[in-house]
């Protein structure tokens, strides 16, 4: 009867063992009921290979740049044996947690805690085999948490034993021989990236996965050692893609200039003393020349990242002043779309300029002078200026004054 009265157990156990892997942020949850054991006439092991059938097959590599090294690393641990018998009612399977691994076992059961904070499972005597006990409690909870600290380190699988399919999407584990394992991701860094240049597809990884090998027959259901990700009980094959983009802005004059002035030459730098010129995911100069009568100086062509860049007006239009030239800082950000846009455009002249307005079409724009007297009366530098005049005033007024008095004393003598 307990071996009987386990089969549903397993059934759960098969189902959920399997089901718990899933990329890191995102869990498997199992959310139907496993089928009734069937009968069966025989029990066996149906080979020692678990496969992982995912959306997208890159998830299971390393990265380097848009070049793919090697598959991901994986350590794994056994922490329970098949122990398959057959007889005239049909066959049967039960786990048993393997004797070299079970005091470390044990222990880690004993952190699966109820409500009040009590261990759930307490000794071999008490609750029986603990791999055996896990399997019919049938609660996912409580085999995620095991399998997030399952008290087994395991050893690294050879590279020959993972191998990916990229045609079907699906990695193949082979293990040492059947039965359950814990098996974990030991990818170093864990997070991969694929850089393609236009985007970049950051792969988080995997949970600690405790899934067992395929048994045919066993009354078992849901015994194929197959992990859907694909499937909508499961969680999908976890990344974030990021789009690189550029931005653009106009550039405008003065007088017939004043909507659009074609001939100047912008270059971005990675740091704010414009030392190091960017290069963009590409590796191409990040350096753009306003050009038509519309003075549009266009970046959106560059492959950047989110953060600061420097933009420096390394070349003026012929007629303008040098010391209109812009010192710009831009910020770019990701967007819900997970799109690299534009997030805003700052004046780095101190004071500043009062030249970089944001303009109705939703562009900013930088405007050059002809000289220092047309710089716009509203901005820090503009005052400045006028608080220079105005000093010049009171000094050429002190001067008069004085010379005024000088006259009259000369006058009176």
């Amino acid at each position: 009867m307990k071996a009987k009265s386990w089969m549903a157990g397993v059934a759960a156990a098969a189902t959920l063992f399997v089901s718990v892997i899933a990329p890191a942020g995102a869990m498997a949850e199992e959310t139907t009921a496993p089928s009734a054991p069937a009968t069966s006439t025989t029990c066996a092991t149906n080979g020692n290979t678990i496969t992982v059938k995912g959306t997208d097959a890159d998830a299971f590599k390393m990265w380097n740049g848009n070049t793919s090294s090697s598959n991901r690393t994986f350590k794994v641990a056994k922490v329970a044996d098949y122990k398959i018998s057959n007889g005239t009612s049909g066959g049967s399977v039960h786990l048993e947690t393997v004797k070299e691994s079970k005091d470390d076992i044990i222990r880690a059961m004993r952190e699966l805690k109820s409500n009040n904070g009590e261990s759930l499972y307490m000794s071999e005597d008490q609750n029986g085999d603990p791999m055996n006990w896990l399997a019919n409690t049938g609660q996912d909870s409580l085999i995620r948490t095991y399998a997030n600290h399952p008290g087994v380190n395991g050893t690294e699988l050879d590279k020959m034993q993972v191998n990916v399919d990229d045609k079907n999407d699906t990695m193949t584990l082979t293990m040492p021989n059947p039965g359950l394992y814990v098996i974990s991701d030991a990818t170093d860094p864990k997070k991969q990236t694929k850089d393609t240049g236009d985007t970049t597809v950051d792969y988080s990884g995997f949970n600690n996965m405790l899934v067992g090998t395929p048994l045919e027959g066993c009354n078992v259901s849901n015994n194929t050692g197959v992990v859907d990700l694909t499937s909508e009980a499961n969680a999908k094959t976890g990344s974030t893609t990021t789009a690189r983009g550029g931005f653009k802005f106009i550039k405008v004059g003065v007088g017939s200039d004043r909507t659009g002035l074609s001939g100047a030459t912008f270059t971005v730098y990675s740091d704010e003393n414009f030392t190091q010129i960017l290069k963009d995911a590409k590796g191409v100069k990040v350096e753009a020349t306003s050009v038509g009568e519309g003075g549009h100086v266009d970046f959106s062509g560059f492959k950047l990242n989110a953060g600061t860049y420097y933009l420096k007006e390394t070349k003026v239009p012929d007629g303008y002043w040098s010391g209109s030239a812009a010192k710009l800082k831009v910020t770019m950000k990701k967007n819900s779309k997970g799109e690299i846009e534009l997030e805003s455009i700052t004046d780095m002249n101190v004071p500043a300029s009062g030249l970089l307005s944001y303009g109705e079409d939703n562009l900013w724009v930088y405007r050059n002078i002809k000289s220092i007297t047309q710089l716009p009366l509203t901005g820090a530098m503009g005052m400045a200026i006028l608080g220079i005049m105005a000093v010049l005033c009171i000094g050429g007024a002190s001067i008069i004054i004085v010379r005024a008095r000088k006259t009259k004393r000369s006058f009176a003598a």
